[in-house]
């Protein structure tokens, strides 16, 4: 603390002056204790897993300990909330997903918060991609055949998704609205209770996202119909987009990022942004945590998440305006 003033008083040779060093010093000085990254989901899967990697190896870069700290509730709400109220010192971060922020603001009414104003954009750490999936029993292998299936037969097929409002339900939605056909919605608490509903034939076809997806698809349990990006996968070249079957423009998927409380200085953002892209862009880590599982690395700079967010932010009330929903 003595240094920090130290610092701070030998550059007092304005206002001006005196506040850039201030802020250059608490970036040169962060962290100063434990740091915790709180996650809306419990324990295990993609976010957890990818938040407590990271962590790790932040931990031994920074010097002290960072922590994961799972925090699951309806909407991730409570996680937000109290990220949101946290001291703004780069000290707590949330970790979140895209859709989950879109469907919060756009679906849920009196949130304890503003997604928009008490937080400042970090870093996005992964991006990922769903597929659409069908059951093994589902006597058809491409899009233009559940169509067809769909319309040949009205009321027979169902579709899973994640609840109502999450991504998966809104984009078979909007595939389903542009195709002209009806499909039934059965909607799930988690993924893994989708998929084996998907591999036992208790419903035809999902979107769901790719890492769960990829043994059960090549042990046959479930089958690959259409890759939700708008290039097909590396990991599964002959699948072709849904884009490719007729759904120009086509995407599905989120990404994964970090929040801090706003007013955070800017400088440990940009601090903390740079540091988390220096250990996960390390060939064994990406390798290992993000590519096996057919995720594409991201660390995007603070600077460009905000658009990132905004482009994505209108996409996202164009699908789901049509539908008319709320959640309380």
């Amino acid at each position: 603390m003595r240094e920090f003033l130290v610092r701070a008083g030998k550059c007092a040779v304005s206002a001006g002056v005196a506040l850039s060093c201030v802020l250059s010093a608490s970036a040169q000085d962060y962290p100063a204790r434990t740091v915790r990254i709180v996650v809306q989901v419990p324990p295990g899967g993609l976010q957890d897993t990818i938040a407590r990697a990271t962590a790790q190896e932040l931990s031994t870069l920074w010097g002290h300990p960072v922590i994961v700290e799972n925090r699951p509730s309806a909407g991730g709400i409570v996680a937000a909330e109290g990220v949101a109220r946290a001291a703004p010192d780069g000290h707590t971060i949330l970790q979140t997903g895209g859709s989950t922020i879109y469907a919060n603001e756009m679906l849920r009414r009196n949130l304890p918060y503003d997604s928009v104003k008490d937080f400042a954009p970090v870093t996005i750490l992964i991006g990922s991609n769903n597929i659409l999936a069908g059951s093994p029993k589902l006597p058809a292998n491409t899009l233009q055949e559940i169509i067809a299936l769909a319309r040949a037969k009205p009321g027979v097929l169902n579709y899973g998704s994640l609840g109502i409002g999450h991504a998966t339900h809104v984009d078979v939605e909007s595939i389903l609205r542009d195709a002209g056909i009806q499909v039934t919605h059965v909607p799930y608490k988690g993924g893994a209770q989708a998929l084996q509903s998907l591999a036992s034939g208790e419903i035809a076809f999902t979107i769901t996202g790719i890492t769960a997806a990829i043994p059960m698809v090549r042990q046959g349990r479930i089958k690959g119909i259409g890759y939700a990006g708008l290039k097909r996968s590396e990991l599964f070249p002959d699948m072709p987009t849904v884009a490719e079957a007729g759904f120009p423009g086509f995407e599905s998927g989120s990404w994964f990022g970090w929040f801090a409380p706003a007013s955070t200085p800017k400088p440990v953002i940009e601090k903390i942004a740079a540091d988390v892209k220096k250990v996960i862009s390390v060939p064994a880590f990406k390798e290992k945590f993000i590519t096996a599982g057919g995720h594409e690395l991201m660390a995007t700079p603070p600077a460009e998440f905000g658009p990132i967010m905004e482009r994505q932010r209108k996409a996202f009330a164009a699908k789901i305006k049509p539908l008319n929903l709320k959640l309380e």
